[in-house]
């Protein structure tokens, strides 16, 4: 929300590189409207492509890969320009598997200062990889939004549900001949959050404040509710230096049989000194992390430092130290793995130490680039693996607080553009080491690329590829004692859309196009080729 204000003195900016170039066709998404409700224009008149270069850091959370057809989930994605006209979309399609989707976004504004919209989604497969519905899958969601715009102030909320379901299906031999409703997992989500933010143009002090409120329960009677709020602001001291200041407190109680109540407050103040060729920052994160059931109440100070120099034009070296602690919700973990088994004890994860150096910039030519190297040191790393009593479930499985896991991290990405045709390549090696008692980083993989591609004709089709390649996954079943290294997975997904007019589109997704039922998860193979067809109407 801060990077989409005006550069202002004291503004809340995004200090890295930011160059006019991105890889799609896209609009902004019709619920996330900052300011005033303009017309948007065609984007392709005078307008090329935008990509920002962040500093990439080791998630926590790996993402998770899932080669089915992946959709927005929070807003509409509009392959057409033209469509730009238009705040509302519907989309709706059919594919094998049983594939049913149906996304939409209708939005109101009374006046230029107030918004009002509803975003939906359904998107579930009745059949699965294997046993038919016994792996289906399926998610919706609906959710409502505002937006008010005063002389002062700028206020934000959005209140909705989601539910995901899945089943655990990674049993050998694969139960073809068991009751699906034996082997479902799902959850239900409830969820609030609002913001407000500084609404002064030429204010010398910017900020912005948000809270949320989540209630999530599943069919194993797990629960959870989290409370998170942050505060971010800018205090400018002279033309090139500013003051920075972020908070952020999440509360939570994941009961599951046992109820644990966990708190982490954290307080960020930096100094910021930018001119044309500098930008060094500089300050300290201090955490304090409490866990009722593990009689925790430890408070850590961490450093916090980096240094952005831009040598030549268009080229910055950069290079700094971090520290932090994640808070892993019982949702986050759940998003990232649905079949976790029950039971499952949470820890925060302690980033003590990373250390990070690089290059960015933008080429002539359409080329742009980003390199960078980290190192990192993490107390209760986490890991999934497939657990002793029942492998088609997982365990979460934290390293000791007395191990540090060291973790080397070699990333890169560049991006090209010519005319109609954007390319974006990014590439990921992971080294850990130091591992103690986890063994193995079960399920983490060693290398992982995407190549993404987009071209267009006459504007008028629109297709576009994604290429997957990842390796290096390992598992270990616990019953029979033995380590399983995965096969690499190589994906290759190609989508076509057809502009009919400036309202309708057609497209059609082809997804696992070489038909390999390969295993992200130990015992869990994921969908052989795979399509979607449909039709997205604007209004």
């Amino acid at each position: 929300m801060a990077n989409g204000q005006d550069k202002k003195q004291g503004s809340i900016t995004n200090e890295d590189i930011v160059i006019d170039k991105e890889r799609k066709i896209e609009l902004p998404q019709a619920n996330r409207i900052f300011e005033k409700i303009p017309t948007i224009q065609d984007a392709n008149k005078g307008k090329g492509l935008r990509y920002e270069f962040t500093e990439r850091k080791l998630p926590i959370q790996m993402p998770q890969f899932s080669p089915v057809v992946v959709m927005p989930g929070d807003g509409i994605s509009k392959e057409n320009t033209k469509l730009g006209n238009y705040n509302n979309v519907i989309k709706a399609g059919f594919g094998n598997y049983a594939h049913t989707f149906l996304e939409g976004h209708v939005g109101i504004q009374p006046n230029e200062d107030v918004y009002h919209g509803i975003y939906f989604k359904h998107d579930g497969n009745r059949l699965g990889p294997v046993g038919a519905s016994n792996s289906g899958r399926s998610q919706n969601l609906i959710k409502v939004h505002s937006k008010t715009i005063t002389n002062t102030f700028k206020f934000d909320g959005a209140i909705g549900w989601e539910r995901q379901s899945t089943h655990f299906y990674g049993k050998v031999p694969n139960p073809y001949d068991i009751v699906a409703d034996s082997i479902a997992q799902h959850w239900n989500k409830f969820h609030y959050i609002g913001s407000i933010s500084n609404a002064i143009r030429g204010s010398k002090i910017d900020y912005t404040a948000t809270s949320g409120l989540s209630f999530l329960y599943t069919k194993y009677d797990a629960r959870e509710w989290v409370w998170d709020s942050k505060i971010n602001a800018v205090f400018p001291i002279t033309n090139g230096l500013t003051a920075h200041f972020d908070g952020n407190m999440v509360i939570s109680e994941y009961t599951d049989e046992v109820a644990d109540r966990r708190q982490l407050f954290k307080l960020k103040p930096t100094f910021q000194y930018k001119n044309d060729f500098l930008n060094i920052s500089a300050g300290i994160n201090i955490a304090n992390d409490k866990d009722k059931n593990l009689n925790l109440n430890d408070t850590y100070v961490f450093p916090t430092a980096k240094i952005d120099v831009q040598p030549i034009e268009n080229i910055h070296v950069f290079g700094g130290i971090d520290g932090d602690v994640y808070m892993n919700n019982f949702m986050n973990i759940l998003q990232e793995m649905p079949w976790l088994a029950a039971k499952s004890q949470l820890k925060d994860t302690r980033k003590t130490a990373e250390f990070f150096a690089g290059a960015k910039g933008l080429l002539e030519n359409g080329f742009g680039f980003e390199a960078k190297v980290s190192y990192g040191q993490y107390r209760n790393f986490y890991v999934f693996n497939n657990s002793g009593a029942d492998s088609t479930r997982f365990n979460i499985n934290f390293s000791n607080d007395t191990t540090k896991v060291k973790v080397t991290n070699f990333s890169g990405q560049l991006n090209y553009q010519y005319e109609n045709f954007r390319s974006l390549l990014k590439v990921d090696y992971y080294n850990y080491a130091g591992l103690g008692n986890l063994d193995q980083a079960w399920h983490r993989p060693s290398f992982t690329s995407t190549w993404n591609n987009t071209l267009t004709f006459k504007e008028k089709l629109i297709v576009s590829s994604d290429i997957y390649f990842i390796t290096g996954l390992k598992g270990k079943n616990l019953i029979t004692n033995k380590e399983q290294n995965l096969s690499s997975i190589f994906d290759l997904n190609l989508k076509f859309t057809y502009l009919i007019t400036d309202r309708f589109n057609v497209f059609v997704s082809a997804n696992n196009i070489l038909g390999k039922e390969y295993q992200r998860y130990l015992y869990y193979p994921q969908q052989g080729i795979n399509f979607l067809a449909g039709l997205s109407y604007s209004f």
